[in-house]
């Protein structure tokens, strides 16, 4: 079995991959409601608002961070997790507690549930598949210079580039043993014109000089029940073409009546 379908497997099995995928729906729903680029809102302005939305979303559905409660408590202050949240709260999957706990990486924020923790990254939309990790945080470029568990032995140049990495002083001071533990990156972009966002989970891949950006990336929204490929954001309708399969109605004159036929008097 691979990777992939190990950690797809325990996230799906503990409801954590639904709670991620309501996480990312809720946050970039709310996002777009707030946008508006006639006040100077950017690519930066969404993918840092993104960040600290879906940050809220994950601790508000697994009961952590400022929201914790007892392990099991999944519906305990509810009025407090469901503050601002409007009509997506309706839709949050209902987690036991203790289902994922907080367990940031070196100041950046994380989650983990059995034996496994993602990170956070937004990328420019349609571009998932070139991140270049080299110039991300010192955490995620050590955590993509990890090999991949399904390749038994890294070509030549890979073990180069996992010694570069490893030697610049910013990534020596974190903690190696925290570090390459089994853990994921969860991708998250939009387009906000188009009101489409992509999401996905996997493992890092460094990919210096160019190549693939992931050892494997599952795709959240193509896999969640009724969705496929890019997924709208439901908060507000997308700009819609003109659907080609409706046909306008055929002209309809209204047929005069003997009696109402026009005389001199009406015209004149």
């Amino acid at each position: 079995m691979s990777e992939e379908e190990d950690a797809i497997g325990d996230l799906e099995g503990s409801g954590a991959l639904d709670a991620i995928r309501w996480a990312g729906e809720s946050a970039y729903s709310r996002l777009l409601e707030d946008y508006d680029p006639a006040t100077g809102h950017d690519q930066g302005w969404i993918g840092g608002t993104a960040h600290l939305f879906l940050k809220d979303r994950l601790h508000r559905v697994f009961s952590c961070g400022p929201y914790v409660v007892g392990a099991g408590e999944a519906d305990a202050g509810m009025d407090v997790v469901a503050n601002g949240l409007g009509d997506s709260y309706l839709s949050m999957p209902r987690i036991p507690a203790g289902v994922a706990s907080v367990s940031d990486l070196n100041g950046s924020p994380g989650w983990l549930s059995g034996e496994w923790r993602w990170l956070l990254t937004s990328f420019r939309h349609g571009n998932v598949d070139k991140i270049h990790w080299q110039q991300k945080s010192p955490t995620k470029r050590k955590v993509a210079a990890q090999r991949s568990p399904d390749v038994p032995m890294l070509p030549f140049e890979e073990i180069e580039m996992f010694e570069d990495i490893s030697l610049q002083p910013e990534v020596l001071e974190l903690d190696v043993e925290a570090v390459t533990a089994r853990t994921l990156v969860v991708a998250h972009s939009v387009h906000p014109e188009f009101r489409v966002r992509e999401f996905f989970i996997g493992r890092p891949r460094m990919n210096k000089g160019g190549g693939a950006a992931w050892w494997w990336k599952y795709d959240l929204l193509k896999s969640a029940p009724g969705v496929g490929g890019y997924a709208p954001v439901t908060t507000q309708p997308a700009p819609l073409a003109p659907t080609p399969h409706v046909v306008p109605d055929a002209p309809v004159r209204r047929r005069v009546q003997p009696m109402e036929a026009p005389t001199r008097d009406t015209i004149g």
